[in-house]
């Protein structure tokens, strides 16, 4: 019969007989199938055929001339295009010898004579769709790895027992090390830091299927390299049983936004320290924010001129002109330099040297105006003492609540995610009573000392009144931030303090909400009341839990951490 093939996406078999008859057989039995044949007369015949037609499935007799089936077989395997091809032995062989030949020739099957049709029709259908799921498996497995191999981001395969056993070439760049070194390494100890208790807590809860993944921002060191850092997502694969089976941990590179955030800091810190009054403006000209400079300099507060236009500081000693050419002047130049004078909220003229300046967005627009105002030797010590005395706590020198809420108003305004923390001490009144106000003074300016401490550089510790501190966690990138945050400041606000000759110690309760969320809307102006007021109440909340507990505020009360 002819080996002609149809064109037909169906499976194609070879079928190799000495006896022409059960080669038709098969051939009628297998196209009723709609399987595509071909067919061979003996083992050097399938060979050729092989490589001509390049068969999904052979069919092979044992015992043929030429070339038997066993040796058709080996020749068969040699073939690198041969290697995962299923072969089924046919034959009236029933010898546990043949048999062993036939399987150690590389068959997959062995069917003897007389061929019972429907076995061998659904061996043929089982070959097949494993087969079909092997190719899909495979076809997968090359999509994973070159996602893993590929991906800009580091990724590492990680035994439930923590050792690393596969990782990719972008780890491996980012740690400095080749992954025959990294092999078989804890994984977590090549980051810092390790071992955490919120970590443990969440690798329990991933454990337990109570979340899908959870991130850890952390540094780590590559050789003759400063320090890095890296944002790592830990997730579980799980078998078909929902055993777990190994984790994935994905490390990107955040090493540079770590930087930006650092020189970010720093500006700020330089914009609020700095004797140079600072405004910045918008586009449109309206003030998005000053430093405390300006105010002391001009008498208003934050609240009293953001969002609005700086001629309100016009003293009209200056014409229209002088105005057009400033601004002629900064428009085509990006800068423009000069004495102004302005008006103080009490009606006294002054004058001061302005440095003004364009900021040029990514397509060179612009996008802001920066004044910087020079020389505040004309306001007088009274006034700026003034200023002191009413936006700061004169016992712990930290920021008062009326400078509390400026900062805090500011850094809602930035837009980043932000935590605000609300921490009472529990019945320091106690301390005074027993062992005098003097020593409870004494106390009180050592915790706020403790409290700075805790913090990071950029974030701000106010003493609002009394017992009760206010924190700003500025530029958070994660709501666990917070809680590790709780859990430094009790553990560093609980030690015992020597004091007088006496052993201090002192309780304290936290509450904490975020920024933005959900339940304040943007266009609320009094979101900065409504977020004091959400932290208040959650640290209320706290103390009907007990001592050292913190409570996170949500819509509905829901979270409760302790």
């Amino acid at each position: 019969m002819p080996n002609q093939i149809p064109d037909s996406p169906s499976p194609l078999i070879l079928v190799v007989d000495d006896d022409i008859f059960m080669r038709g057989m098969l051939q009628n039995l297998l196209e009723s199938q709609h399987y595509r044949v071909v067919e061979a007369e003996d083992g050097a015949a399938a060979i050729q055929a092989f490589s001509t037609y390049q068969p999904d499935l052979v069919l092979l007799d044992a015992a043929m001339p030429i070339m038997d089936g066993f040796i058709a077989c080996t020749e068969l395997r040699k073939l690198r295009t041969a290697e995962e091809l299923p072969i089924i032995m046919i034959t009236a062989l029933d010898d546990e010898t043949s048999v062993d030949r036939a399987f150690a020739a590389g068959a997959v099957e062995y069917i003897t004579k007389p061929i019972h049709w429907a076995v061998l029709r659904h061996r043929v259908q089982v070959i097949f769709r494993a087969r079909q799921a092997q190719i899909a498996i495979r076809e997968s497995e090359n999509r994973f790895r070159g996602i893993f191999e590929c991906a800009a981001m580091g990724i590492a395969l990680v035994d439930l027992a923590g050792h690393l056993l596969h990782c990719n070439l972008a780890l491996q760049r980012m740690l400095g090390h080749s992954e025959h070194e990294l092999r078989g390494k804890l994984f977590n100890k090549l980051f810092y830091p390790y071992e955490t208790t919120i970590e443990k807590e969440f690798h329990q809860q991933l454990l337990n299927d109570h979340r899908s993944d959870y991130q850890m921002e952390k540094y780590f060191f590559r050789p003759n390299s400063p320090m890095l850092w890296g944002r790592l997502t830990t997730s579980l694969v799980r078998d078909a049983n929902q055993r777990p089976q190994y984790l994935i941990q994905m490390v990107e590179d955040i090493t540079e936004r770590k930087r930006s955030q650092a020189k970010q800091r720093l500006a700020t810190k330089v914009f609020e320290t700095t004797t140079d009054g600072i405004m910045i403006t918008n586009a449109e000209g309206n003030i998005v924010d000053v430093n405390q400079a300006f105010l002391m300099m001009t008498g208003y507060n934050y609240e009293e001129i953001l969002d609005h236009n700086p001629r309100f500081l016009k003293s009209n000693h200056h014409d229209k002109t002088f105005y057009d050419q400033m601004w002629a002047s900064t428009r085509e130049t990006g800068r423009w330099n000069g004495q102004i004078w302005n008006r103080h909220k009490q009606g006294e003229i002054f004058s001061m040297w302005v440095s003004l300046n364009a900021v040029r967005g990514e397509h060179n627009e612009v996008t802001h105006y920066l004044a910087v105002y020079s020389d505040l030797s004309r306001l007088k010590d009274d006034d700026q003492r003034m200023r002191l005395l009413t936006h700061y706590d004169s016992l712990t020198e930290l920021p008062n609540r009326l400078l509390f809420n400026e900062y805090l108003t500011r850094a809602c305004r930035q837009g980043e995610r932000l935590a605000l923390l609300y921490l009472d001490l529990d019945d320091f009144k106690n301390i005074n009573e027993k062992f005098g106000y003097d020593l409870g003074d004494e106390f009180l300016k050592i915790l706020a000392k403790r409290l700075k401490q805790c913090v990071h550089e950029g974030d701000t510790v106010s003493r609002l009144e009394g017992d009760e501190f206010g924190i700003i966690l500025s530029t958070i990138h994660q709501d666990y931030d917070a809680r590790l945050m709780a859990e430094k400041i009790f553990d560093t606000l609980t030690a015992p303090v020597s004091l007088g000759g006496q052993s201090l110690q002192i309780d304290c309760n936290l509450g904490i909400c975020f920024y933005p969320e959900e339940s304040i809307s943007d266009s609320n102006r009094n979101w900065v009341e409504i977020l004091v007021q959400h932290a208040d109440m959650a640290m209320y909340l706290a103390k009907e839990m007990g001592k050292n507990t913190y409570y996170v505020y949500t819509a509905d009360f829901a979270e409760l951490q302790i």
